[in-house]
């Protein structure tokens, strides 16, 4: 039986459709009847009805508000609207919100029984489709997994001839077909996958571009057109990063394919191309045949492993000491190189740099204790190494770190330097300051200027030199000079953008600050 509710402020009216309508024959029953708007997103709420018959004209809230309520949250059911009032505007509105069958008051039972009977067939139609779409999904599926993985389900594809049909059945049959798989890096594995795959439906599903399927630990695309130049390949890999915002991946396809036989080759050819991501570019879809070993070709003679590996840490560390810092890099990418030729694989080259890098700082702080911070520091830095997606990232890391370590642990100097960059902003705030430009005339690398900052100052940079600026502008505008001339005063060329920095600073505007 399908569930109505009568929604009518009149009780005589809620009674009389209970006994004169013969709810039972015609496949309903009234599971609960309510005297306003209100009530019945109550009642509506524990019932969840297939049917509700509305009255127009309630108190508190009339029946097209209770239909525009119930309609926006999602709530699918057939609405029959009651009035007593001949008004064809209201009428309009009904059919707006897709309103079943609208009737005048007092009601006629024969030609509410002839609506009821309408909306059951309609509401039977619906369900029906709705089950052959879901069949047709459940079908689609298993279909895709059997081209991806045949070997999990020979027998059910083993006829040729039967197979083809099933793949034109699901509407897999295409001339031409590309796989792309899509790894989530990072935790919430099962929420990613989850979020990538109903972000990329749409898009690929929705715009019949292919088929989305889920196979632990990918989301996989199966194209119906090959990724033909960087131009499509670059929108696809943007189209995937918009899916589902701030989801670190990595993303490959195994080439395009003539024959349903042959998804499982792109299919594999994929996979195994983000198996080897670590050791390709960042940030754009991979290829089938990624270059990941491009870092071997060198000319350099490796001698054994045990002495290698002790004089990459020799020359990392007498580098650091002596400040010779441009050669860092270029080390750091030489034991890269040296642990690819030794056949690594993404967690052996982790490990590798981690023996490196934990070498080289205990080298440097031979002579010295760490305290707390550093200790914490240095442990938090050593176990991010296993957290990195990329081979290029791991460099970076690495590299910032070793700097800024290095120059933390040198005697004297530091200080000094220290405060004549501090000095030179609160001299010079009005100008294009930059931490590369104060780099270059202290001598030391942008990088670790900028970590060396922070790390006294407990501010980034340009944090540092907005609140300096900030705080001149608020003297100048106490002194009665003009927005726009404060702004250009303090080094802000734009009064806009020094009206957004001064509010979030200060929590109200220039002229604000001015006038009171």
């Amino acid at each position: 039986m399908m569930k109505v509710v009568i929604v009518d402020d009149e009780p005589k009216v809620r009674q009389g459709l209970q006994t004169l309508i013969p709810w039972e024959s015609l496949g309903f029953t009234v599971a609960a009847t309510a005297a306003n708007g209100q009530e019945a997103l109550v009642v509506i709420k524990e019932e969840v009805p297939e049917v509700v018959i509305v009255d127009i004209r309630m108190p508190v809230m009339d029946g097209l508000q209770l239909i525009q309520q119930l309609t926006s949250i999602g709530h699918r059911m057939q609405f029959i609207i009651l009035s007593g009032y001949a008004d064809f505007e209201y009428a309009q509105q009904a059919i707006k919100y897709g309103v079943t069958g609208y009737l005048l008051k007092p009601v006629d039972t024969r030609e509410m029984s002839a609506n009821l009977i309408r909306v059951r067939e309609r509401i039977e139609q619906e369900r029906a489709q709705r089950s052959h779409s879901q069949r047709e999904a459940v079908n689609q599926e298993l279909i895709l997994r059997n081209l991806l993985v045949p070997q999990e389900t020979q027998d059910a594809m083993g006829d040729p001839i039967k197979g083809i049909n099933q793949i034109q059945e699901a509407g897999l049959l295409w001339n031409s077909y590309e796989v792309v798989v899509i790894h989530p890096l990072g935790s919430a594995l099962d929420r990613a996958l989850a979020k990538l795959s109903d972000g990329l439906k749409p898009l690929i599903e929705g715009r019949s571009k292919g088929a989305v399927a889920v196979i632990s630990p990918y989301v996989v695309l199966l194209l119906n057109e090959p990724l033909r130049g960087s131009q499509r390949r670059a929108s696809l890999y943007d189209e995937i990063m918009n899916a589902d915002d701030g989801v670190r991946f990595a993303a490959a396809t195994g080439g395009a394919v003539s024959a349903p036989e042959l998804v499982a080759e792109s299919y594999n050819k994929a996979q195994e191309a983000v198996r080897l991501s670590f050791f390709s570019e960042k940030g754009c879809l991979l290829g089938p045949s990624p270059h990941q070993h491009s870092t071997s070709e060198s000319s350099h003679v490796y001698r054994d492993s045990a002495e290698e590996m002790e004089d990459l840490v020799f020359r990392l560390y007498y580098c650091l000491d002596v400040g010779n810092d441009a050669f860092i890099l270029s080390l750091l990418q030489e034991a890269a190189a040296y642990f690819i030729t030794q056949h690594q694989d993404e967690k052996a080259v982790k490990e590798s740099f981690f023996f490196l890098s934990n070498a080289v700082i205990h080298k440097l702080n031979a002579s010295a204790r760490m305290d707390s911070k550093e200790t914490e520091a240095v442990s938090r830095f050593l176990n991010g190494i296993f957290q990195q997606p990329y081979l290029g990232d791991l460099l970076e890391a690495i590299h910032r770190f070793l700097l800024a370590f290095a120059h933390k642990s040198e005697p004297g100097g530091k200080e000094q330097d220290f405060k004549k960059m501090i000095d030179f902003i609160h001299k010079h705030y009005a100008d294009n300051l930059k931490l590369e430009t104060l780099a270059g005339l202290l001598s030391y690398s942008t990088a670790y200027l900028g970590q060396l900052f922070k790390n006294r100052t407990g501010e980034y940079f340009n944090t540092y030199l907005d609140k300096v600026r900030i705080q001149r502008a608020k003297e100048l505008l106490s002194q009665g000079m003009k927005v726009y001339e404060v702004a250009e005063c303090v080094g802000y060329t734009n009064v806009n953008y020094f009206h957004s920095k001064f509010k979030k600073y200060e929590g109200r505007s220039p002229s604000e600050y001015k006038n009171h």
